[in-house]
Formats: structure tokens, C-alpha cells, sequence
């Protein structure tokens, strides 16, 4: 428990991925994606439940070898392309009170493509939800300038124009203001809003900011990247 809390951690991990085929099981500095989000967790003792999410027997070995228990198989209807993150964390919320024999008060969503975590941005963006009695709480980073909105550029019919045309009023990055981009390190949720409004987000929704150099891997040029960067420690 944490803060007198019970806390589920769940890592999703479908086998189905497109843009990098078997990304979950992907080898980063001699370890999975998946055991290297695994033993991030196991650093952290008040959780109370720590699950994968997945279609895959594999995935699924890899992960109880790594100290996550597997309480179910996703079913097909949750491992398409057409499956929500909202529906498959509903799910297993579920399946997890029951196996747990338990009702669990906040749901973490620990994604294994996001393998630059530390258990302090875990802890820090629970511990943000919990004192600012808020719906959930989200780490993201920082977005580069250069793929602000106001930046944005369509083409069309051989023309060029502003998405938005306030940007054609942007002179200097220096007017942008700073938005950010989810991470994937941790999403921290109050399981009561989960089930109710099947979402993630609400006029409550906190951030977690994590300045430095975070990856998450959709494709093949993210994992080189992850790979240089882990080099370079």
C-alpha cells in the first residue's frame, strides 16, 4: 500500500506490434523491454499487485521470470489493432480484483517501450495524484518547438499553408509556449473514475514532468536511438 492505497501495476505488452515486430521483447542492454519494466517495479515494495497485460505465452513467460504474475490471457477482442489502452486496462483492473481477491484503489500503467523510467518518476507521479486528491496523474516530457501546432504546415493542391493560422503569426520560437508529450513512463489513475468515465483523463489530471532524455519506442529509428543514448551513460 502507499499512502494507505492499494496500488495495481499493469504493463500492457501485445505481441501484435506493427511498427516494430516483437517490440516488447526487444533487448536493451541485455534485457527485454519487458524485464527491464518489471525490475523497475520490483524496486518499489508498496505495490501491491504487479501484473503484464498480454496475449502471448511468451511474453508471459518472460514475464513471471522477471517476478510479474499473469492473471489471465488477453482475450482476441483486446489484442487487434482496434483495442483501446482505456478497454484493456478496464479489463485487466478486473480480471486483477478477482485474482487478487481484492478491490484495488489506483491503477498504474507501466509501458514497457518506455525503458528510460526510475522508480522515483513511478513513486513521484502516484504521490502527485494522492496529495493533490486528483483523478490521475501523467509523466511527460517536454515537446521541441519545432513540432509545435503553430508549426504545423499542410500541403495541398502544390500549396502551402499554416494547420492553424495563428501560426503565421509566429516570428520566433520564443513566442511558442511549452507543451508536452506523454512519455509512457507511468500513467496514474484512480481505478473509481477508470470504470466510471472510461478514461484516463479529467479536469483533474495532473502532470508529471521528467526533463531529460526519454524514449519511447513506436519504431525501428526509436530503438537505435535508445540504443545510442544507453551507450552513452
Amino acid at each position: 500500500m502507499y499512502l494507505g492505497k492499494k496500488i495495481l501495476a499493469v504493463v500492457p505488452a501485445r505481441s501484435g506490434s506493427k511498427g516494430v515486430k516483437d517490440k516488447n521483447m526487444k533487448i536493451l542492454e541485455g534485457i527485454s523491454l519487458i524485464a527491464r519494466a518489471a525490475k523497475c517495479l520490483n524496486e518499489l515494495d508498496w505495490i501491491d499487485g504487479k501484473i503484464l497485460s498480454t496475449d502471448s505465452n511468451r511474453y508471459a513467460d518472460e514475464g513471471r521470470k522477471y517476478g510479474l504474475q499473469i492473471p489471465f490471457l488477453r482475450p482476441d477482442s483486446l489484442s487487434n489493432d482496434n483495442a483501446t489502452a482505456v478497454d484493456t486496462m478496464i479489463h485487466a483492473l478486473q480480471e486483477s480484483n478477482l485474482f487478487f481477491n481484492t478491490k484495488f484503489d489506483i491503477l498504474l500503467i507501466i509501458e514497457p517501450t518506455s525503458p528510460f523510467r526510475r522508480s522515483e518518476d513511478i513513486e513521484n507521479t502516484l504521490k502527485k495524484m494522492i496529495i493533490n486528491n486528483a483523478d490521475s496523474s501523467i509523466c511527460v516530457s517536454p515537446l521541441n518547438t519545432k513540432y509545435h501546432p503553430l508549426k504545423i504546415l499542410q500541403a495541398t493542391s502544390e500549396k502551402l499553408t499554416h494547420y492553424n493560422q495563428l501560426g503565421s503569426d509566429i516570428a520566433a520560437r520564443q513566442q511558442l509556449n511549452q507543451l508536452y508529450i506523454r512519455n509512457g513512463v507511468c500513467y496514474s489513475v484512480l481505478c473509481s473514475h477508470l470504470l466510471k468515465h472510461e478514461s484516463l483523463f479529467s479536469d483533474k489530471t495532473y502532470s508529471y514532468i521528467i526533463d531529460r532524455p526519454i524514449v519511447n519506442i513506436d519504431d525501428p529509428i526509436d530503438l537505435k536511438w535508445a540504443e545510442f543514448l544507453i551507450s552513452t551513460v
